[in-house]
């Protein structure tokens, strides 16, 4: 509902100039404006998961972000880190009051024809005022995003009116704009981005974009937060405050895997750690309908594997690349164009649970055996067991210890464990980390290697069952194979 262009069109460049995209590490995930040259506004909605400042980044003077040298960027840097983020000390979760934050950038914007600050607007606005949204925000409810900024015209409407189609959720410190019919809005991704009204000789930021029920739909205008009325906070935070600098403190491995039973019979794994953004940039998501359901790792400039059991449909599925937290837009989406699965003997568990997607991004692919020296670690989205601190949306990560064959085959039986296996601790399988085809990366001299993906384990998290990795390089003539022929 949060994270809010519909029935726009794009913009002629560089003529927002206030206008930025606020990143998440690189990946674009909010709108903001300048509004000095070492401040931007947006909306405090976006840092409500993550308000460390050194996650953030602030990209000004661009119109097509996919163009990497486009005239107007900031030369040496185009992307400014974050000091401070500050968010209005009224901002309320639960009634949206008070959604806005402000961004102390760690160096001072550097002002041309393509950057440039604009003003609060300070009087009453008038009912009925068209005024303009921009952003780079979806084009379409639930939509992709653009590259290219987008503008559209709204309608400023009457509070009472705007009550009455959010059933009085809207306070003194908001404003709708839209139509009643709808077809106009901001969308996903869009969020935190200026509203600017003409006051005749120029624009001024009348709002930030803050909530609304879907994009664009008939009786459910945009709202905004209403800037004017935090003016003075605004400039006491800018004067008087600079906010502290935050550092960092998932830049470690993580802890070893362990499992441990409470005395009502719970199962929990421990040092399972958020990781941070970004920390394995191979894992990807793939999903159906905007919605994760496996993990995969990307190998090849154009090629992904993952786990056969995860039925990745060719056409239909896509494969989300440069993501964190699975609520926010991913850097790139790639449809699926082609699936290849490994061919299997029929017997269950599968002695073999692979399969190859063709896509077309640039990646590096290695193979080297993991042995006891090896540091190695496995990573993925769901619940974890017994772990109910842990987010299930956003990548988590945990170390793994290996078990040897003949330990494993001891505890599994049955002639289920074969050479093309590799054993780790049963805290990696599936039930006890909450996903399906995660990797297992293993680390040495510095050097990361996809050695696995997870195939099968204990259906209970059971802390005597090895979970079951494929091994990848026992398959390496078939990767090459199919990746060469096509």
């Amino acid at each position: 509902m949060e994270s809010r262009i519909i029935g726009g069109q794009e913009a002629w460049a560089h003529s927002w100039p206030w206008q930025v995209s606020v990143c998440f590490a690189s990946m674009p995930a909010c709108g903001g404006a300048i509004i000095s040259p070492l401040w931007v506004i947006s909306a405090a909605h976006c840092f409500k998961r993550y308000n460390r400042a050194s996650f953030w980044k602030v990209l000004a003077g661009k119109h097509d972000l996919d163009n990497l040298h486009e005239a107007g960027q900031q030369v040496r840097r185009p992307l400014v880190g974050v000091s401070a983020i500050v968010s209005h000390r009224s901002y309320n979760t639960r009634t949206k009051e008070g959604d806005m934050a402000l961004l102390r950038l760690q160096r001072p914007l550097v002002f041309n024809q393509f950057v440039r600050p604009i003003d609060i607007w300070m009087t009453p606005l008038p009912l009925f005022k068209k005024c303009t949204i921009t952003g780079w925000g979806s084009t379409q409810e639930n939509g992709p995003r653009v590259n290219r900024l987008q503008e559209v015209n709204v309608t400023v409407l009457p509070s009472e009116v705007c009550n009455q189609y959010y059933l009085g959720r809207i306070r003194s410190s908001m404003f709708c704009a839209g139509k009643d019919e709808g077809g106009v809005d901001a969308c996903q991704g869009d969020s935190g981005g200026p509203l600017s009204c003409f006051t005749g000789s120029r624009y001024e930021l009348a709002g930030v974009v803050s909530w609304g029920v879907g994009c664009g739909r008939a009786r459910k205008p945009g709202v905004y937060t209403d800037i004017q009325q935090h003016a003075q906070w605004m400039s006491d935070i800018m004067k008087d405050r600079c906010g502290k600098q935050q550092s960092p403190s998932c830049d470690h491995a993580p802890g070893l895997a362990s499992l441990s039973v409470s005395q009502d019979g719970e199962v929990s794994v421990g040092n399972v750690t958020e990781s941070c953004p970004f920390f394995w940039p191979w894992q990807v998501s793939l999903q159906s309908s905007g919605r994760h359901y496996c993990s995969g790792v990307l190998i090849h400039r154009r090629w992904v594997v993952a786990a056969k059991h995860c039925n990745i449909r060719p056409k239909v599925d896509v494969v989300a690349l440069g993501l964190h937290d699975l609520r926010f837009l991913p850097a790139q989406t790639v449809l699926v164009d082609k699936v290849f699965n490994l061919p299997q003997d029929g017997s269950f568990p599968p002695k073999s649970d692979l399969s190859l997607l063709r896509l077309s991004v640039p990646a590096r692919f290695k193979d080297e055996e993991p042995d006891d020296s090896w540091h190695c670690f496995t990573s993925g989205w769901g619940a974890a067991a017994g772990r109910a601190d842990i987010d299930p949306d956003r990548l988590h990560h945990v170390r793994l210890t290996l078990v040897n064959q003949t330990n494993c085959r001891s505890l599994w039986g049955g002639g289920l464990i074969s050479d093309s296996h590799i054993c780790s601790h049963a805290a990696s399988s599936s039930s006890c980390m909450g996903d399906a085809g995660a990797p297992l990366i293993c680390q040495k001299r510095g050097t990361y290697f996809l050695s696995g993906v997870v195939t099968w384990g204990s259906r209970r998290c059971d802390a005597d069952k090895p979970a079951i990795f494929t091994r990848i390089s026992d398959y390496g003539s078939w990767i090459t194979e199919v990746t060469e022929d096509n």
